[in-house]
């Protein structure tokens, strides 16, 4: 096999197996929140870290001293265990350096590092990969080795371009994220002035996330400013930056492809500089969607009646 066949090959490999990866995480996913989520960083259904890993492990694994015969299941679970906790480890140190955001978290599992790994998952990739090498591989290897190399290096080239595209987009929405969230940060930082303001003025608790976010809930709170000092002014501002807080609460949510999916991607994501931010919009967003389905469901329920009161007969 020649250096580009070898080259080419591998590089299918990588697609595959990126793609079988974005597979698992989704099954797993599915029954653990009984609903599809991508699970990739990136928007594509590929999963870079399982194509890495298992090209890896194919390439450690041919390369062992084995006496003409391949390595046993022993083997192929040792090597598999440790390459891929390794890539695992590095993977998501360089995610959090590059971000300061963790995308996954063991730290709630025993004996884990960092949070980055853990001995728990690191025993269940040491079972995937003896799975892999010995059952799921050679069928693989045989269907891709069927396609000739003519064919394969423009499908390759595609594949490689759509996925670049992909990573230039991803990377685009993990900074997008933290840019979302600073800005998310400084608003809240700013509601809690006007509401510690609105405490002042009418002697009471400070206001909810709840009532910022429900608008007809914050104007029946700003009503009790009526005939107070400076009440135009801090209804002004409350208004103003609840309001604020909504829209970027809302451009979120329409982010499909970007910080929402992220977030959905990601469900035990940390983030190092607004980590209570972080926590706060996921339940923001929540209460949004809430409240805009309460807002559907009390339209329709008055559509209902108002077609019923048309179509009654007069008695």
């Amino acid at each position: 096999m020649t250096p580009l066949e070898m080259a080419a090959r591998t590089l299918f490999l990588f697609f595959v197996y990126g793609l079988l990866g974005w597979c698992v995480e989704v099954v797993y996913a599915a029954f653990k929140v009984h609903r599809l989520v991508n699970r990739g960083f990136l928007c594509g259904p590929i999963c870079p870290i399982y194509g890495i890993g298992m090209v890896g492990l194919l390439y450690c694994i041919q390369r062992l001293p084995a006496d003409g015969q391949e390595p046993g299941m022993v083997t192929t679970f040792l090597v598999g265990l440790v390459l891929t906790t390794l890539i695992e480890l590095i993977g998501g140190w360089v995610l959090f350096k590059l971000y300061h955001i963790r995308w996954w978290d063991y730290s709630h599992l025993k004996f884990n590092l960092g949070g980055y790994i853990c001995p728990q998952f690191s025993l269940l990739w040491g079972l995937g990969s003896v799975i892999m090498v010995k059952g799921l591989h050679p069928l693989m290897a045989r269907a891709g080795n069927s396609i000739p190399l003519r064919a394969l290096l423009p499908l390759d080239a595609i594949l490689l371009v759509f996925f670049l595209i992909d990573v230039g987009v991803s990377t685009a929405a993990a900074i997008g994220l933290n840019k979302r969230l600073k800005e998310i940060d400084e608003l809240r930082a700013k509601l809690r002035i006007s509401s510690d303001k609105l405490t002042e003025v009418l002697g009471t608790s400070a206001m909810t996330a709840d009532t910022l976010l429900d608008e007809q809930k914050l104007q029946l709170a700003l009503a009790k400013l009526e005939s107070r000092d400076n009440a135009a002014e801090l209804r002004a501002e409350l208004t103003t930056r609840a309001e604020a807080l909504r829209a970027k609460l809302r451009d979120i949510d329409l982010d499909k492809l970007g910080t929402r999916r992220l977030l959905r991607a990601f469900p035990q994501m940390k983030s190092l500089r607004y980590g209570e931010t972080l926590v706060s919009t996921r339940a923001a967003l929540i209460h949004l969607r809430q409240l805009a389905e309460n807002a559907k469901k009390a339209a329709k329920e008055a559509a209902d009646t108002a077609a019923d009161k048309l179509h009654k007969p007069e008695v």
